[in-house]
């Protein structure tokens, strides 16, 4: 109410007598965070209740009480919870709860940013996108890409490396779905580019790109190209858990160390790896060194955030997947498995 520096009873009086759009609700789970905040119920027909106002409401309190500097401050916040939510539904894999939100993100943004070239519309287009493609809807995918590329051809000087990157990945998986291999392979190089020179070309942040290569290589049954991008993703990520849990200097040359690794990232990682363990029982050549690697790999992620008796498991796994000739390796792991045993 201070916003408006005047008393919760003229806001109220102004809400009753019909001025502004409004909801009644006597949802529980809604009332209870009411209370948690120590804000008053109300009564309504003897029940307990609420008062809940659109944001159509708030922005035109806002003109109405003279505080029309704030509208786009209000827009903005709505547009950032818009895509946060889209995009945590997305992380969860509800495609069907996070497109209409996704879609609702657009349309805001389309209000606050009145320039249709505005490179601000990219990441909500991308957003969209990415929501079409989690319904297999091509179609619609395809136009939101072809908007934000739009964007990106007009703007090319503010467009960033990583913003190129998310486009072509996107892109990649569209091109992937239809079936489109050579479309595909040439959209995911772009991807590796674009993100090659943000980061470096064996970075953790750079693998996700080796690893939709190599499905498509796959789907092409191109083996061979297909084993020599699994191969970087483990010479990466095992290189980097050698570091994080057993202290030992990484074999890439300037590969970055600092990269933040959350519950949800590694989750994301450990589910690619296991892919790739699957893949390998289909693949000729080194797969028995990729499939040993991959677990190898899984075990010290297990160590890594704190689970030592997965960690025993994984390693103890992976010592029996090489082959006899691989000794080296297999004294390396149960060298790490000696160390886990340790912590």
């Amino acid at each position: 109410m201070n916003l408006f520096q005047e008393s919760p009873t003229v806001l109220g009086k102004d809400l009753r007598a019909g001025r502004y759009l409004k909801y009644h609700s006597t949802n529980e789970d809604l009332i209870k965070t009411v209370q948690d905040l120590e804000l008053p119920a109300e009564s309504f027909g003897g029940s307990k209740g609420i008062t809940l106002v659109p944001s159509e409401t708030v922005q035109a309190l806002l003109v109405d009480k003279r505080r029309a500097e704030l509208v786009r401050l209000f827009q903005l916040s709505l547009l950032k919870l818009s895509s946060q939510e889209a995009s945590r539904f997305m992380a969860s894999g509800d495609y069907e709860q996070a497109l209409p939100v996704a879609l609702d993100a657009v349309k805001q943004g389309q209000v606050v940013f009145t320039d249709e070239a505005s490179l601000q519309l990219f990441p909500l287009y991308l957003l969209a996108a990415q929501a079409n493609l989690g319904l297999r809807q091509a179609k619609q995918c395809e136009d939101f890409l072809g908007l934000a590329s739009w964007l990106a051809l007009k703007d090319a000087s503010n467009t960033t490396h990583l913003m190129r990157s998310q486009l072509s990945r996107l892109f990649g998986q569209l091109y992937s779905l239809q079936g489109k291999f050579d479309n595909a392979i040439h959209a995911f190089s772009e991807d590796m580019y674009y993100c090659s020179l943000e980061y470096g070309p064996q970075d953790l942040r750079t693998s996700l790109g080796y690893y939709n290569l190599a499905k498509v290589f796959q789907n092409k049954g191109d083996s061979e190209k297909s084993i020599a991008c699994a191969e970087q993703i483990i010479h990466i990520w095992v290189s980097a858990m050698k570091l994080f849990v057993l202290q030992i200097p990484p074999s890439i040359p300037g590969m970055t160390t600092d990269v933040p690794l959350g519950e949800t990232q590694l989750i994301e990682v450990e589910d690619m790896l296991e892919d790739i363990i699957k893949m390998g029982k289909d693949l000729g050549g080194d797969s028995e060194y990729i499939r040993g690697d991959a677990v190898f790999t899984l075990g010290l992620m297990r160590a890594y955030v704190g689970d030592m008796e997965g960690a025993r498991v994984k390693l103890e796994q992976a010592i029996g997947m090489y082959p006899a000739e691989a000794e080296d390796i297999v004294q390396e792991v149960e060298s790490a498995l000696e160390k886990v045993k340790g912590i």
